[in-house]
């Protein structure tokens, strides 16, 4: 299908950016365009006008201050993938394709909010929060709570992602898990792993699962399970057990729930397993 008719816009400023969406409630912002382009060819949405914005230079930057990495919203994932960050860096690495890696972007991944993202999983176990700015100056939001639902990020009118915070993980072990149809294809279940170790016991760990519910979730419980312990065979399986049970994943075309909780398991099982033993 063909996209209906709109208006094509390229501010100069993030502010005229702003300002223009501010004044037309039904504008959408561009940037790599890989969410926005199919809902406009499937007519979902009707935007009056597309306001541009991957020309703004000043989004596009990775820097480390703090203990904390600041990501500009334009960062492609490729340079997300480049920039070496714990976690982060690996799970951008299995976003989609090359083709969408060179062009798509953190920030519009972020507020497209798709369950089934692969950002989702790790930016909800690495203390991350979303950097807003709209009208009325900057705001900064945990990123749990800046995905509200599937598809509904925390913005306001006018307002676009500036920067997303992540914290630095060096001395951690990570993985990311993803079960796939097809390479490039959206997660059926996605897992995230953060563990620290002191000697034979575990000091920190952090599960973080996408594609299992309307937005990304942290298994607290099965983290419990392996803190300040030494993981034996016994405990890993207990965790991800725990992550099986603590999980109400929806059914779809991809796959049906129960398999989505098996799928969890068995992901979490291989990344303990990877990490900790």
């Amino acid at each position: 299908m063909y996209p209906p008719k709109f208006g094509y816009v390229i501010p100069d400023t993030i502010d005229e950016a702003v300002s223009f969406l501010k004044e037309h409630e039904d504008a959408k912002p561009l940037a790599g365009g890989h969410s926005l382009i199919p809902m406009l060819k499937l007519r979902i949405i009707r935007p009056s006008y597309l306001v541009e914005i991957r020309r703004l230079k000043e989004l596009q930057y990775v820097r480390k201050e703090g203990g904390y990495y600041q990501i500009g919203a334009l960062t492609t994932h490729y340079d997300v993938v480049k920039a070496g960050i714990p976690l982060l860096s690996d799970t951008a690495a299995r976003i989609a394709d090359p083709q969408v890696r060179n062009v798509g972007t953190i920030g519009g991944s972020v507020a497209h909010s798709d369950p089934a993202a692969d950002y989702q999983a790790a930016l909800i176990v690495m203390d991350s929060s979303v950097v807003v700015y709209g009208p009325k100056g900057s705001r900064t939001v945990n990123f749990a709570d800046f995905v509200k639902d599937v598809f509904t990020p925390d913005l306001k009118q006018g307002e676009l992602i500036t920067e997303i915070k992540v914290r630095d993980f060096s001395g951690y072990r990570w993985a990311y898990k993803k079960l796939e149809r097809k390479a490039g294809d959206f997660a059926i279940v996605g897992v995230a792993v953060l563990a620290k170790k002191d000697g034979d016991k575990v000091t920190d760990l952090r599960i973080g699962l996408t594609a299992v519910s309307n937005k990304g979730v942290r298994a607290m419980e099965a983290e419990k399970v392996l803190i300040d312990r030494t993981p034996t065979e016994d405990l890993i399986e207990r965790a991800a057990e725990t992550v099986m049970k603590s999980i109400e994943p929806p059914s779809d075309l991809r796959a049906s729930s129960e398999y989505r909780k098996r799928a969890a398991k068995v992901l979490t099982r291989r990344a303990l397993t990877e990490l900790l033993r």
